[in-house]
C-alpha cells in the first residue's frame, strides 16, 4: 500500500486534465460550471465507461464528450427520482401491514417486548434507537402523546411512522412470530426470506437515491435471493440477469409496486425516461435483456 499524495486540482485544472486526455467538451464555460457544483468525482462515475483500454492509461475513447456523460447523469437522477418515488409507497405500506398485523396480535406495544424477537442484543439495540429517534422527533402525536400519558414507550402505530426504513426492516427480519411475518410477506405475494431480501434491497436503493450516489451502470452491493417457487404473481425470467444488477432492483420495486397500487404508471414513467434518453444503453449498463418489455412483470 502507498499514501495517497494527490494535491486537489483547481476547476480549470480539472477541465484542462480531461481535454489533454482526450474528453471533447463543447461548451467549456458550462463544463466548467458542472464541475464546480456537481464536482469532479461525482461525474467521473459517468466518465468511466468512455475510458479506453488499458483503463490505466486514462485516455478517452474516440469520440467521448463531457455533454454526454452530463447526459448520462441527468439519466441517473431522474431514474433515482423515479425509484424514490415508488419505493416511498412500498414503505408507506409497509408500515401499515407490521403495525397492523403485530399490534392485533399482540398489543400496541408488541416492538418493546423481548419475547417476540430472535436477537435480544439486537432488540435493545432497536429499542435505544426508536427511543432515541422518538425522544428527537418534533411531530405534534409525539409531543402530544408525551404530555398526555406516561408510557415509556409511543404505540407502535406512532412509533414506526418515526423509525426509519431501515431500522423497519431490521425489526421485521428479528421477529420470532413466522406466521405473523408470513401472513406479511403473503400481502406482497412472497415468502418471507424473500420479503427480507427484497426489504434489504429497497433499503439500499433508498439510500443510494437519498445520497446522490451513482445508481447506473454498477454491481449493487446486495443480490437478489433465489426463489425455491415462482412469486404467486407476474414475475419475469432472471436466468441470465446479474442478481445484483439495476434490472434486478428495477424489477423487484415494480412487484411490489403492484402489489401496493395494482393500477400504478411505473412502466410508462420508465419508458418515457428510455425515450428522453436514447443515448442511454439499458442493457449493457442495467443489464435489462433485449426483450423485457415481453416478461409477464411487465406487460
Amino acid at each position: 500500500m502507498k499514501i495517497y499524495v494527490k494535491p486537489p486540482l483547481t476547476y480549470q485544472e480539472q477541465l484542462d486534465k480531461l481535454i489533454e486526455r482526450g474528453l471533447t467538451v463543447g461548451h467549456l464555460d458550462k463544463a466548467l460550471h458542472l464541475l464546480e457544483n456537481l464536482s469532479y468525482y461525482r461525474l467521473s462515475g459517468y466518465l468511466y465507461p468512455m475510458i479506453a483500454e488499458p483503463k490505466g492509461d486514462h485516455r478517452f475513447k474516440e469520440g467521448s464528450t463531457f455533454e454526454n456523460a452530463f447526459k448520462i447523469y441527468c439519466f441517473d437522477r431522474e431514474l433515482k427520482q423515479l425509484l424514490s418515488s415508488e419505493i416511498e409507497k412500498i414503505e408507506v405500506s409497509f408500515r401499515a401491514k407490521i403495525t397492523y398485523v403485530l399490534s392485533h396480535k399482540y398489543d400496541a406495544f408488541w416492538y418493546t417486548y423481548e419475547r417476540l424477537f430472535k436477537s435480544l442484543d439486537t432488540h435493545r439495540k432497536s429499542l435505544d434507537s426508536t427511543y432515541a429517534m422518538v425522544s428527537d422527533s418534533t411531530e405534534d402525536f409525539a409531543i402530544k402523546f408525551k404530555q398526555n400519558y406516561v408510557n415509556t414507550y409511543l404505540p407502535s402505530w406512532m412509533a414506526l411512522e418515526i423509525v426509519t426504513f431501515t431500522h423497519l426492516s431490521k425489526l421485521y427480519s428479528n421477529l420470532v412470530d413466522s406466521s405473523a411475518k408470513s401472513e406479511i410477506a403473503s400481502s406482497y405475494g412472497v415468502n418471507t426470506p424473500i420479503l427480507e431480501n427484497w426489504l434489504m434491497i429497497i433499503t439500499y436503493t433508498r439510500n443510494i437515491c437519498a445520497h446522490h450516489s451513482r445508481f447506473w451502470n454498477r454491481r449493487l452491493s446486495y443480490k437478489m435471493s433465489k426463489f425455491k417457487k415462482q412469486p404467486i404473481y407476474d414475475w419475469v425470467d432472471m436466468t441470465d440477469v446479474p442478481k445484483n444488477s439495476s434490472y434486478a432492483y428495477i424489477c423487484i420495486i415494480k412487484y411490489l409496486t403492484d402489489r401496493v397500487n395494482p393500477k400504478n404508471s411505473f412502466k410508462n414513467k420508465i419508458l418515457d425516461l428510455f425515450d428522453k434518453y436514447q443515448n442511454i444503453d439499458i442493457h449493457k449498463g442495467m443489464s435489462f435483456p433485449e426483450k423485457w418489455e415481453e416478461e409477464a412483470l411487465w406487460k
